[in-house]
């Protein structure tokens, strides 16, 4: 993976762009029958904490690699025993992974899970929470799948659409149709811009 280090800059996106998106999603649909394609027009998400059933903080586990490891621990001032999966003689637990530790669970949910149903170690939190409700992945119309590890081509895909171009593989903005965030204002271009930038600096680049 590659350091990205402040925000890619996002030129303005052409129509071209968004309706091979489209086009992309008509075919990658069935297989992310949990989500929804984000374009501008679509709802923004804002959190809903009244409404939230915080699925996915009972769902999923949440991998972490060193980076954010060591970023838990300094805004929680947690030691990593205090928060990862344990093994059984009290190490924790690593995986065979880009992102190797698991954040600790209980009670068949995080265990930053707060009683009101909202994140203990917010400021702290690992990129996948940060990334929740959104995804990107690359689909390639050749072979009909989805990509979704970093790669050079994943990369330069970005930066063709980053600069209004369509790439070969078509990245798609997602989002979790489980969340019940999505009520916002009708995202605009630039901040569908933002949104699709920060979303793949925290999912394909290094912290």
């Amino acid at each position: 993976m590659h350091r990205i280090a402040g925000p890619p800059s996002i030129e303005p996106m052409p129509e071209a762009l968004f309706a091979a998106m489209e086009r992309a999603w008509s075919e990658a649909a069935p297989r992310f029958e949990a989500y929804q394609l984000v374009l501008p027009g679509r709802p923004s998400f804002i959190c809903q904490p009244l409404v939230c059933t915080a699925y996915c903080c009972h769902a999923y586990s949440v991998s972490l690699g060193e980076a954010e490891v060591a970023r838990f621990s300094r805004f929680q001032e947690l030691e990593p025993v205090e928060f990862l999966e344990l093994d059984v003689d009290g190490t924790p637990v690593t995986l065979p992974m880009a992102q190797p530790y698991l954040l600790a669970r209980s009670e068949n949910h995080c265990k930053m899970l707060s009683p009101e149903l909202g994140c203990s170690a917010y400021e702290g939190r690992p990129n996948a929470c940060r990334l929740y409700p959104h995804f990107v992945v690359f689909w390639d119309h050749q072979k009909q799948s989805a990509r979704t590890v970093p790669s050079r081509a994943v990369g330069a895909a970005f930066e063709a659409a980053a600069r209004g171009n369509v790439p070969r593989l078509v990245p798609l903005l997602l989002g979790h149709t489980e969340c019940p965030g999505f009520t916002g204002a009708p995202l605009q271009p630039t901040e569908w811009a933002e949104l699709f930038a920060r979303t793949y600096q925290l999912q394909y680049a290094a912290v």
